[in-house]
């Protein structure tokens, strides 16, 4: 189906496809539900744009409203949640036409769930759980801070310590550079990582650690800004 798409055949959903299986246990999703998905999610594209070309904004207003919209049709457990066959359904069965205004038919990863942080949909899907109730700290976010901090199993992984990563970087790091702080930042938490379990730490321990390195982070990047300044002045 994606060779499909990439061929030039223009998407069209479906709510079903004659080679899907079901998983061994639990309960079955009804077509009728499946459809409700399909036109909550075209109903929100349009409001940004779908079809047409969208911009950045929209496509991040899509973003941010479609990851509590999806979490909120799909009621998946974690593991549900790791089936690479349910998000690969949504992206060329349920949802390919959406799929493709959001981002063409070029990345492959975004079409089928090779990698869930990456795909279209699982990717909104595990951001919507790791911000629940938290978001306006999402909300604040770009993609590619997403990308440094859910790319990375070691933190996307553990939602405690992806939301107060985040929340320091947006506090501490309004007077630098964003992109700069979260490279840095995050490259200083995984090498903590190495020797420490974050699971065994309370959630005002994992806020200091993040508000520490982070404020590390920021006052190094000060310093060479001033260091630099203080070389062009020569």
């Amino acid at each position: 189906m994606y060779d499909e798409v990439v061929a030039g055949r223009p998407p069209a959903y479906k709510e079903s496809h004659p080679d899907q299986m079901w998983a061994p246990v639990g309960g079955r999703v009804s077509t009728k539900r499946v459809r409700e998905l399909i036109d909550a999610v075209t109903t929100l594209a349009k409001e940004n744009g779908f079809p047409g070309t969208a911009g950045i904004e929209a496509r991040i207003s899509f973003d941010r409203h479609a990851a509590r919209l999806i979490r909120g049709h799909l009621d998946l457990s974690w593991a549900e949640a790791g089936n690479r066959d349910l998000w690969s359904f949504l992206s060329l069965v349920a949802l390919p036409h959406v799929t493709m205004w959001r981002f063409g038919p070029d990345n492959k990863e975004r079409w089928i769930a090779t990698d869930l942080t990456r795909h279209t949909w699982a990717r909104l899907w595990w951001q919507a759980v790791v911000f629940a109730g938290h978001e306006h700290v999402l909300a604040a976010l770009s993609e590619s801070d997403l990308n440094q901090l859910l790319e990375r199993r070691s933190i996307g992984g553990d939602p405690r310590l992806t939301r107060e990563m985040a929340r320091a970087v947006i506090e501490l790091g309004a007077g630098a550079p964003r992109r700069a702080v979260i490279r840095d930042v995050t490259a200083r938490l995984r090498r903590y990582l190495a020797f420490l379990d974050v699971r065994a730490l309370s959630d005002q321990q994992i806020r200091d650690l993040c508000q520490a390195l982070t404020g590390e982070t920021v006052s190094r990047l000060k310093g060479d800004d001033v260091e630099s300044r203080k070389d062009g002045d020569i």
